[in-house]
C-alpha cells in the first residue's frame, strides 16, 4: 500500500493539509459563523435518525463500543499481537497513534470550551466540551489503526476494502453522536479531520517503510 506509506512521509503536506483544514473549522467555530448552519443539519441529521428505530439502534451501539474503554482495551490488545509477532514499530504505531491523539483531542477540547447542543433531549452522557468530537477523532485514529495494521498483513486486492471498512466505521460513530444529541456537526466533521490527519501522520512517520515492504511483498493481481 504505498500510497498511504507516502501519505504521512514522502507527501507530509497530506496530514498538514488535513491539520489546517481542522484548524478552518475551530476557527469558522469559535468565530460562530457555523451557529445556523449546525443547527440546521444537527436537526436534520438527529431528527432523521430518530425516526428510524433500527438506525437509532445502531448507531447507538457504534457510539457504545468507540467508548474509551473499549477503545484503549482494543488498542492494548493489538498492539500485545504486534509484540508477540516482533512487529515493534507496529506496536509503537498504536501507542503513539492512540495515546498521543487522545491528549491532542483534549487538549483541543479545553481549548475550544463549546457547549454540547441542547436543541434535543441528550440520549448519552458527556463528561468533557464539545468541540471536536472525541468519538469521531478517537474513532478515525482507533478504526484507522486496525484497518492499516491489518493491511500490513493482507494480500493487495484486501487492502483498500479493509481500510475504507474503517472509515466507513468511524463515520457511523461521528454521526451516532449526532444523532444522540450529544455534538453539533462541526464538532463531528473536525474529529474526523483532526483524527485522520494524526493518524495519517503517525503512520507515515513511523511505518512508512513497512508499508513500503508490504507492497513489495505483495503479488500483482492478475
Amino acid at each position: 500500500m504505498p500510497e498511504l506509506a507516502d501519505a504521512g512521509r514522502k507527501y507530509p503536506w497530506v496530514p498538514i493539509a488535513g491539520f489546517l483544514i481542522f484548524a478552518i473549522i475551530a476557527f469558522w467555530v469559535l468565530a460562530g459563523f457555523s451557529h445556523s448552519l449546525d443547527h440546521v443539519l444537527f436537526l436534520d441529521l438527529a431528527e432523521w435518525a430518530r425516526m428510524k428505530p433500527a438506525l437509532l439502534s445502531f448507531l447507538t451501539f457504534m457510539s457504545a463500543v468507540a467508548e474509551p474503554v473499549f477503545r484503549i482495551s482494543g488498542a492494548v490488545l493489538l498492539g500485545i499481537a504486534m509484540l508477540s509477532v516482533r512487529r515493534w514499530r507496529v506496536a509503537l504505531f498504536i501507542v503513539v497513534a492512540t495515546a498521543g491523539g487522545a491528549a491532542l483531542c483534549s487538549l483541543f477540547k479545553v481549548i475550544a470550551a463549546r457547549a454540547r447542543p441542547e436543541l434535543l433531549p441528550q440520549l448519552d452522557g458527556f463528561t468533557s466540551y464539545s468541540f471536536p468530537s472525541g468519538h469521531a477523532w478517537n474513532g478515525m485514529i482507533f478504526y484507522g489503526e486496525i484497518a492499516l495494521v491489518a493491511a500490513l498483513f493482507l494480500p493487495r486486492q484486501w487492502r483498500v476494502p479493509v481500510v475504507a471498512l474503517g472509515v466507513l466505521a468511524a463515520i457511523f460513530t461521528g454521526w451516532a453522536r449526532i444523532a444522540l444529541g450529544v455534538h453539533w456537526p462541526s464538532d463531528v466533521l473536525a474529529g474526523w479531520i483532526g483524527g485522520g490527519a494524526w493518524l495519517l501522520l503517525c503512520y507515515g512517520l513511523l511505518l512508512g517503510n513497512e508499508g513500503k515492504r508490504a507492497a513489495a511483498k505483495s503479488p500483482v493481481d492478475p
